[in-house]
């Protein structure tokens, strides 16, 4: 053979792949579907060789992040629903591949053997990329070594799988790191807060509940979350998961040991620490917080699944007991199309943040970015400002399921559990009970107007159903159609198309929305209109800060909670001293500032959760 044909040989040669590996995953995975959590941090199905087998491991997939049950009947079921059965075999291939697994509890290791071989393929198409910039003589040589060494770190960072961080093996680092700069220079239903009145109000984050904290940005959301987090793991040694969206694991060490300590964060971080009481404050802080089981997830972009399979472990593992997230705005959505807004990302990232407190049966406590709204308008942010759905004129019409008689919303509004149309998962008008209808404050509102003569009055960022998915009004375009009640013939209410004539901007007036859990949306003015986030959660706190907009305020560094929806309990009102160079928040006692100034007086604010 000559070393012409050799080399020709070589060219053609099959890329690394391990078919039996790959049936022997997915047989285990349908086996003991259990195991899936162990395995989601490299499974997925761009890692298989064979395109039948990434189809099903796509169907598993979706399975389970559903949370419906995945075997053999439920693949083979949802694969014949998508027309893919025949692509992949039939039934009798996947029976095969739960026939010919060798050890289902090797599950792990199936999962690595497959994962090594995507890993050389991506590796060898890498090097074809780079072999390609390097013909390219014309370009300019810092770029394209910028593009290669870019193309092979993609490639080194899928090898480094992502776990959960202990903080005791930070605080190691956070001493070493401040000594060398140093010297180069309950009485609760549920998991207690640390701050005794809003534990008074909430009696505790409960099991299950999805908590949102909202505030602008500055007001001290992740200071907040931080030292709930902490505090409920020091003073009750109950396990939390922090993920991390925004800040890294060192950062949110220097920021809980700042707190933990009572020294100034600033010089904590920059290692100006020259006191020897604060050194003996950080050391014995150190001390507890290494026993503190508090596990840090920062990977930036995290997507649900992904926070699933660690927060799954931790509860299997440390028996898990209060999970945040810093922040929602910054989680990646699995399921949404690239034509999803993001108030419909961020619907489907609580609403799969409330299936994973239920699941887990563990609080969740959600940080949400407020929008700008709150700013523009002054004063307290409230539940329309965090929702970013928009809301609808007063003399809007609801439906009212029990009798079919139609209803200004301002005169539902401050009413709850009243029965109204709503469209569900299969396009179908139903009867949905809304938890709350309620004011909204004023907006600019425009009047939507349809072929059909139907038309509607709702502010610019309220949403209404088209072929590319949920829009808002200042989104949508003339002659696009939009979902509206079909005025049947039969006793089955469903919806049809009806297309946009004319968009009229109005003026302000006084503005409602309704909350209907399980719909997501409700029927007004015979149009299906959309609502989000808020309803998803249990509880919803805002934190508002009065000298953060007034420099002459009378009540600096009080910062007010306010809770404004407690599904299960009363709503209220809890201040909280911040004090910015600790970065942390400490119990108000009334007595000890004066009525309205704000200033300490001679005890100062309470140590950070005293009761």
């Amino acid at each position: 053979m000559s070393p012409g044909q050799n080399q020709g040989q070589k060219s053609f040669r099959v890329p690394p792949q391990n078919l039996e590996a790959e049936k022997a995953l997915l047989g285990s995975i349908m086996l003991r579907p259990e195991t899936l959590h162990e395995i989601v941090d490299i499974v997925n199905p761009a890692i298989f060789y064979s395109e039948k087998h990434s189809l099903i491991c796509k169907t598993i997939l979706e399975l389970w992040s559903g949370t419906n049950p995945v075997d053999l009947l439920s693949v083979s079921s949802r694969l014949k629903e998508t027309a893919g059965l025949d692509q992949v075999g039939g039934t009798s291939y996947i029976a095969d591949l739960v026939n010919v697994v060798p050890s289902a509890g090797n599950v792990r290791y199936y999962a690595e053997l497959v994962n090594n071989k995507y890993l050389l393929r991506r590796l060898i198409d890498a090097s074809h990329h780079i072999m390609e910039m390097g013909f390219d003589e014309a370009g300019d040589l810092d770029e394209i070594l910028d593009r290669a060494e870019k193309k092979i770190f993609e490639v080194t960072n899928m090898t480094q799988l992502k776990s959960y961080l202990e903080l005791k093996e930070a605080l190691g680092e956070a001493w070493e790191r401040l000594d060398a700069l140093h010297k180069s220079k309950a009485e609760l239903r549920g998991i207690t807060t640390g701050f005794r009145d809003l534990d008074s109000l909430l009696a505790g984050f409960q099991k299950s509940d999805l908590i949102i904290l909202a505030a602008r940005p500055s007001m001290g959301k992740t200071a907040l979350a931080l030292d709930i987090a902490r505090q409920t793991a020091v003073k009750s040694n109950t396990s939390v998961c922090i993920f991390s969206l925004e800040m890294s694991a060192q950062q949110l060490v220097d920021r809980m040991l700042a707190a933990e300590a009572q020294v100034n964060s600033w010089n904590l971080r920059t290692g100006r620490i020259t006191s020897d009481d604060d050194f003996l404050r950080i050391r014995n802080s150190l001390d507890r917080l290494s026993t503190a089981p508090i596990y840090i997830d920062d990977m930036p972009g995290n997507n649900i699944l992904k926070m699933r399979s660690v927060a799954r472990r931790v509860k299997s593992e440390k028996n898990l007991g209060l999970i945040v997230v810093d922040y929602l705005q910054l989680m990646v959505p699995t399921n949404s199309r690239g034509s999803d807004s993001t108030v419909q990302q961020v619907t489907e990232i609580s609403r799969s943040l409330k299936n994973l407190a239920r699941e887990l049966d563990v609080p969740v406590l959600a940080l949400s970015q407020l929008n700008r709204a709150v700013e523009q308008r002054g004063g307290r942010p409230r539940l329309s400002d965090l929702r970013d759905s928009g809301c609808l004129a007063g003399d809007t019409l609801l439906t009212l399921a029990d009798s079919g008689r139609r209803v200004p919303i301002r005169e539902l509004a401050g009413k709850s559990k009243i029965r109204i149309l709503a469209m569900n998962t299969d396009r179908k008008i139903q009867s949905f009970a809304a938890s709350k209808i309620f004011a909204s404050g004023t907006k600019q509102i425009f009047e939507l107007s349809l072929r059909s003569g139907r038309f509607i009055k709702a502010s610019a960022n309220h949403q209404f159903l088209t072929l590319q998915g949920w829009k808002r009004l200042d989104e949508l375009t003339l002659n696009e159609k939009i979902v509206v009640l079909d005025l049947p013939k039969t006793n089955e209410q469903g919806v049809a198309w009806d297309e946009i004539r004319l968009i009229s901007p109005l003026g302000q007036e006084e503005v409602f929305d309704a909350t209907v859990p399980g719909a997501h949306n409700f029927v007004a003015n015979d149009i299906v209109v959309h609502n989000s986030i808020e309803q998803d959660a249990d509880v919803v706190m805002f934190i508002h800060r009065e000298d953060k907009y007034k420099e002459d305020s009378l009540r600096p560094n009080i910062a007010e909670i306010l809770v404004e929806k407690h599904r299960n309990g009363p709503v209220g009102k809890v201040e909280l001293y911040f004090d910015d160079k600790k970065t942390t928040f400490v119990n108000l006692e009334k007595s000890d500032f004066s009525e309205f100034s704000g200033t300490p007086g001679n005890q100062g604010p309470q140590e950070v959760g005293a009761f």
